[in-house]
């Protein structure tokens, strides 16, 4: 017995003739059931050698509607609603069909008389063991998994299988596409830098840019372990594209000075950042030295080494920034514009700017799904947020496009169709695993938290490009110099380690950024510090020199 379950349970499916077979056999034997009923045991041992042949033939009225309803197409286990409603109306075809056949052939005449009220009864009762064998079978599975498994396909979905299911049915708009053959040209024969390449859009983009074949590809991630998993993985997917793997952080600026310098890339995409909202919020010490400091090295070395594309990944979270990672990557965005400007550099620095991404590390819909495996209650911060989402091969294909369109200096804004109210992508993934007795429980917005993201500030406007998908934000550079002194300041001020200074100064530098009021960092408002502004902050006051990122900016003066 306990071989036999553990057959059926670890199967992907059963074979659909053994589900059509076993509805005939329910559906003939509901027949029996019902004739017995109507009729009387006696009556129906009676005339059972003509009733076997009748219910047979009207069988084959009832198989007309599996086939119509495809009842037998699913799996039992993973039994919805809407798998139930199929079962229904395929018995109430086959009804029909049998009405029918009586009317127009007199089948009463020359077979067992089947009064409306049999078939009427029988449809009731095959109605139940049909729906009630289904029910059952999803029951006792997710038992099974329960008491067995606490990881991936608690659903009853190999993981693969459940996330391509989920993203079908969550995200309500077409799938984009992008053109490839523009991409290649672009990749095809270069070398290649990715950093933050263990991550769930860095990784994506690793085995996007290997289908155009790069010479080389360059793979930068702090990470050793998921940095060796995507390593597996180009030995196995892409053997004949060369692949080096450097476990190290972009902040390191000697290191990554000897790596640009000895690989020489043609593009760098910069993936590299912390990037979930509460845990920067309590550390912005590191949001400030990873992310800001980071990337302003990182760019000066791309600017140093004239590397001719450098492609930064940013966030729908940098517009009006209300949480300290979102102004940690605004004022990227800003020191990448203004470096392009610089009289003199070689280096094209373009910006990409979207918004959450279905099933990346740490988004909802893993969290959701944990949770809906767990029994509940599912998690929603409030029952009015709302968020962008996109699958992370889209976002990942659309970075690729926008690296081929870019001259420098732009901000490229992805459209992610209309948002999603996350409450209602809570309700859908349980009506998805068929658990209608989970709750949603409301937790309250965390810190930083925004009801609403937005893909461009106030003041920034769009122009269209080649791809229907893609926008230009239209936003004015800031004097080198001038932010330049700025980030030198925060830099300054994050070693300090006092995390309402390091606020205060990021405020200083994006004026639009915000902290909710349940924030402790309310209080630091720009505004407060305008009055008070440092005499340095003069556009015309040169900018210092002595420290070793100087000397990359020099390549652009």
């Amino acid at each position: 017995m306990q071989r036999l379950l553990n057959f059926y349970m670890t199967r992907k499916a059963l074979p659909f003739w053994i589900i059509a077979l076993l509805d005939c056999a329910l559906v003939y034997l509901a027949g029996i059931i019902a004739y017995a009923v109507n009729h009387s045991l006696l009556t129906t041992v009676g005339n059972f050698g003509l009733l076997v042949p009748t219910l047979a033939l009207y069988l084959v009225a009832f198989v007309i509607g599996f086939r119509l309803f495809h009842t037998y197409a699913g799996i039992i286990r993973q039994t919805t609603m809407a798998d139930l409603a199929r079962v229904g109306c395929a018995l109430l075809a086959g009804v029909a069909i049998i009405m029918a056949v009586r009317l127009l052939l007199h089948t009463d005449s020359w077979l067992v008389e089947i009064r409306f009220s049999d078939l009427l009864l029988q449809l009731a009762i095959a109605v139940c063991l049909l729906g009630g064998i289904r029910v059952c079978a999803k029951v006792l599975y997710d038992l099974y998994l329960r008491n067995t498994t606490s990881g991936p396909g608690a659903y009853g979905y190999a993981h693969k299988d459940l996330i391509d299911l989920e993203m079908a049915d969550l995200l309500e708009r077409q799938p984009i596409t992008i053109d490839m053959e523009a991409v290649a040209e672009r990749i095809t024969g270069r070398c290649i830098m990715v950093t933050g390449a263990a991550g769930s859009i860095g990784s994506e983009l690793v085995y996007l840019l290997a289908q155009s074949r790069p010479s080389r590809l360059v793979l930068i991630d702090q990470a050793e372990s998921p940095l060796h998993a995507v390593r597996i993985n180009m030995e196995r997917l892409y053997p004949e594209v060369e692949c080096r793997t450097v476990v190290t952080s972009i902040c390191h600026t000697h290191r990554m000075d000897a790596i640009i310098g000895e690989t020489r890339p043609d593009i760098i995409f910069h993936a590299a950042a912390y990037k979930h909202v509460p845990m920067m919020e309590d550390n912005p010490v590191e949001s400030v030295l990873n992310n800001v400091d980071g990337t302003r090295k990182l760019a000066d070395l791309a600017a140093k080494h004239e590397v001719k594309r450098f492609v930064m990944i940013s966030t729908d979270k940098a517009v009006n920034p209300t949480s300290v990672m979102g102004c940690s990557k605004r004022i990227c965005e800003i020191y990448c514009q203004s470096l392009n400007n610089t009289p003199g550099c070689k280096t094209e620095f373009i910006t990409t700017r979207f918004g959450n991404v279905l099933g990346s590390n740490g988004s909802v819909i893993p969290l959701f799904r944990n949770q809906i495996r767990r029994g509940g209650p599912v998690l929603v911060t409030h029952p009015d947020i709302i968020r962008y989402f996109m699958l992370i091969p889209e976002a990942c294909s659309l970075v690729l496009q926008a690296a081929t369109m870019g001259h420098g200096g732009e901000i490229f804004v992805f459209d992610m169709g209309s948002p999603v109210r996350i409450s209602d992508l809570a309700r859908r993934m349980i009506a998805l695993s068929g658990r209608y007795d989970i709750e949603i429980k409301y937790t309250g917005l965390r810190p930083g938290e925004k009801l609403y993201e937005e893909l461009l500030a106030d003041d920034e406007k769009v122009l269209p490009t080649t791809h229907p998908k893609i926008k230009t934000a239209r936003v004015s550079a800031e004097p080198y110099d001038k932010v330049c002194r700025r980030i030198d300041r925060l830099i300054n001020v994050a070693r300090t380690y006092d995390d309402r200074a390091i606020v205060a100064q990021m405020k200083e530098i994006v004026p639009e950024y915000h902290s909710p009021k349940s924030s402790p960092y309310a209080d630091a408002d720009s505004r407060q510090h305008d009055a008070n502004r440092r005499p340095d902050d003069r556009d015309d006051k040169p900018h210092p020199a002595g420290r070793l990122a100087s000397m990359a900016r020099a390549a652009c003066l």
